[in-house]
């Protein structure tokens, strides 16, 4: 990914050495800064950062939107005509951060202040999370409708299969974090059931929630490789609690 934009006297050439990422990742690159002035130029208060923000607000350039989450200063120095200075710079995406949607993203910034222009960030799901999805697909039949970021993780939300055991429910969504190397899922069923307490049987709709933890050794097997078996297990005992009965 690379940007160009000028502030005179200054070009501003800015190169990262992946395309997307995932939570949690390193962004790292290249910042080049030319000196076309006249006269020398100081340094001063110049970097690159990365910030969350609202994409819309970002880009009607609303003063202040871009609040770095992590900033590398460049060094307090003078550039002679001509000249330029070059850096290497690495930005640590937070813990659980949340990814890019439709609505907000990250953003690599830099320039004065470090936020004087822009690109925007792919940033998805760490690779865990969509594996687990996987899993839900592949044998519970449950397909991703949307995927979005949340203040706490990331959220799937998902169409039931179907199938008659899964006749009563409308609608999965499931919440994923992961902090100190425990994985939360959070799951939210829209479910119908019965209205017991009407004088004409019809259907009402209700919320179902639970939430189901599993530490490092329940849900990884190796580097990169998931523990399957017991993830499987968490998930179908989460599933377990709106099957239809005789399912």
């Amino acid at each position: 990914m690379k940007g160009t934009f000028f502030s005179k006297p200054l070009e501003w050439n800015i190169e990262t050495r992946e395309e997307t990422w995932q939570q949690n990742g390193i962004i790292t690159g290249t910042l080049k800064v030319t000196n076309h002035g006249a006269d020398s130029f100081e340094l001063n208060n110049h970097g690159v950062a990365i910030a969350y923000a609202d994409v819309k607000k970002v880009h009607a350039k609303t003063e202040g939107i871009l609040v770095p989450s992590d900033e590398m200063k460049l060094p307090s120095e003078i550039i002679p005509l001509g000249g330029h200075k070059t850096i290497e710079f690495s930005l640590t995406l937070p813990e659980n951060c949340p990814i890019t949607d439709k609505k907000s993203s990250w953003f690599l910034s830099y320039g004065k202040n470090s936020t004087e222009n822009h690109l925007m960030l792919n940033v998805g799901p760490l690779a865990l999370f969509t594996k687990i999805i996987g899993l839900l697909d592949t044998f519970q039949r449950f397909k991703v409708k949307e995927v979005k970021a949340a203040k706490s993780g990331v959220e799937f939300k998902l169409t039931p299969p179907t199938s008659r055991e899964f006749a009563n429910l409308e609608s999965l969504s499931t919440l994923f974090s992961l902090k100190d190397k425990t994985l939360k899922i959070n799951y939210e069923f829209q479910v119908k059931k019965l209205d017991t307490d009407s004088p004409v049987t019809k259907l009402k709709k209700e919320v179902v929630k639970l939430s189901k933890e599993l530490t490092e050794k329940e849900y990884l097997l190796g580097r990169d490789m998931i523990n399957q078996d017991q993830i499987l297990k968490s998930i179908e005992s989460a599933l377990k609690e709106v099957k239809l009965n005789g399912f």
